[in-house]
């Protein structure tokens, strides 16, 4: 696919960027990052002429770019990539992100998913993991991990080969600190912000777990409680 400079400047909406496969990154850090991942640079858009070391660099107007940034403050550098489509299966733990809405969440939920070695990342709906509200929030850490837009039903149907235990944390679960899990991949489920995991999302879960902590307090924010399974269950580096 060609991109006009039409069609970049759309990258910025969540549908445009669903429908096409494409997204934006910007800022000197987190587009100087991407040259240590698998992601696809397909147009360097820049102001600065010196630039080297990425593909089809094009110079542009201050006004220009700024036209293509979501941010505040003034880029010199964006790059357009193309989304990598891991299909449906994961190479470790992973963690399943159950209709999430707050980028704020998704984006640190998938700094915690990276550092505990939860590498594979599914949406079902929410947030959008290719905006730059998610991607900063994630440190870029985002455009590292495998990630897989799906269904339910996606997950339902290939369960096996997604994980070997699915866990979903829940108030009336074990104790986590005495839980003792079967070998094999694990895929923790977290649940959206107001109503928590969706009841088809429980009827495949294969443990319920719990997280002890004091009476005064009701419940954990969902980046957070998701954080703190993924310590627990996840590599120990």
């Amino acid at each position: 696919m060609n991109l006009t400079n039409k069609d970049i400047k759309n990258l910025k909406d969540k549908k445009f960027r669903r429908n096409n496969g494409y997204f934006l990154v910007e800022g000197n850090k987190f587009c100087h990052d991407l040259l240590n991942t698998n992601v696809e640079i397909v147009y360097t858009i820049t102001t600065d002429k010196n630039l080297t070391g990425f593909p089809n660099i094009e110079i542009v107007s201050e006004k220009m770019l700024s036209s293509l940034a979501t941010t505040v403050t003034n880029q010199d550098i964006v790059c357009v990539c193309k989304k990598i489509d891991y299909g449906l299966s994961s190479i470790g733990n992973s963690l399943i992100l159950d209709n999430l809405q707050d980028p704020g969440n998704v984006g640190t939920l998938t700094r915690s998913a990276m550092a505990f070695g939860f590498e594979d990342i599914y949406l079902v709906g929410g947030a959008d993991p290719y905006s730059e509200k998610v991607i900063r929030s994630s440190a870029g850490l985002i455009m590292s991990a495998r990630i897989h837009e799906v269904s339910f039903e996606d997950i339902k149907n290939n369960k096996n080969q997604i994980a070997d235990n699915f866990v979903v944390a829940d108030m009336s679960g074990e104790n986590i600190d005495k839980i003792s899990l079967p070998k094999g991949k694990i895929a923790v489920i977290v649940g959206n912000e107001g109503q928590g995991v969706s009841n088809e999302m429980m009827m495949i879960a294969d443990t319920t777990i719990s997280i002890p902590m004091s009476h005064k307090v009701e419940s954990l924010n969902a980046g957070v409680a998701g954080s703190i399974v993924m310590q627990k269950l996840g590599v120990k580096f």
